[in-house]
């Protein structure tokens, strides 16, 4: 189905598209609007990975901005360890669980690693393409901690881009940063809207945790090809008074 030339908009998108162009006009904002020559490299901008697994984004960012602090969160050991191993400059991994309590928590490890969460598989799943009737996974207790916590005891005032992948977990770890909410340029946040989990989120939960943010992109979405709808998507928000 066609309507106006959306399709044709699309294809010249996606034919000039950079993630390097996006990721820099997202994180320097209005000053690289300006003048794309400034600030390049990241000088002073603060990073949050959340459910940095093992480093991908971390890589990807300091590439980007190689003078940028990139605060990696991975409460998987396994995973976190690469990250380390991989000794990238100025990404800081902390192996704790971003969540709107401070405590501990059951964390599990699933055998396809980037599908770990705190929360359990839904063995009951009606989208999952037979992954929960047969998955298998270990649990590890994990520190779980506020981001709002954790920016107090660190001294970080603000925030540029926080990166968040926790499936299942979003609007908890949104709602951890409650208190520090205006300190925050932006949010990319993978959305969990199938039932893969025990838990999930919804665009609707996830704006009612934003207040005061308006949606500047849906940068990714996942199809069902048996339900036909959406699994997950990648939503952006920027902070409307930074």
């Amino acid at each position: 189905m066609k309507c106006g030339e959306f399709d044709k908009r699309n294809l010249d998108y996606s034919n000039t598209f950079s993630s390097k162009e996006y990721f820099r006009r997202l994180i320097l904002g209005k000053e690289y609007a300006k003048q794309p020559s400034v600030n390049r490299q990241g000088k002073g901008k603060i990073i949050f990975d959340v459910g940095a697994h093992r480093g991908e984004s971390a890589t990807f960012f300091h590439k980007l901005f190689p003078d940028a602090n990139i605060y990696s969160f991975e409460p998987n050991y396994s995973a976190a360890k690469d990250i380390i191993d991989s000794e990238i400059p100025n990404v800081m991994v902390h192996e704790i669980a971003l969540s709107n309590y401070d405590g501990s928590a059951k964390f599990n490890i699933q055998d396809i690693s980037h599908l770990s969460s705190l929360h359990n598989i839904n063995q009951d799943s009606s989208h999952s393409l037979g992954y929960a009737e047969r998955e298998r996974h270990t649990s590890i207790d994990v520190e779980v901690e506020r981001g709002d916590t954790f920016m107090k005891k660190h001294k970080i005032s603000e925030i540029d881009l926080l990166k968040i992948d926790v499936q299942a977990n979003e609007v908890e770890t949104i709602q951890g940063f409650s208190s520090v909410l205006n300190k925050i340029r932006a949010v990319f946040v993978e959305v969990s809207m199938y039932d893969f989990y025990n838990s999930r989120s919804s665009i609707r939960l996830i704006e009612e945790s934003l207040p005061n943010f308006e949606l500047f992109d849906i940068y990714e979405i996942s199809k069902n090809p048996k339900t036909l709808g959406t699994d997950w998507a990648t939503m952006v928000y920027t902070n409307q008074f930074s």
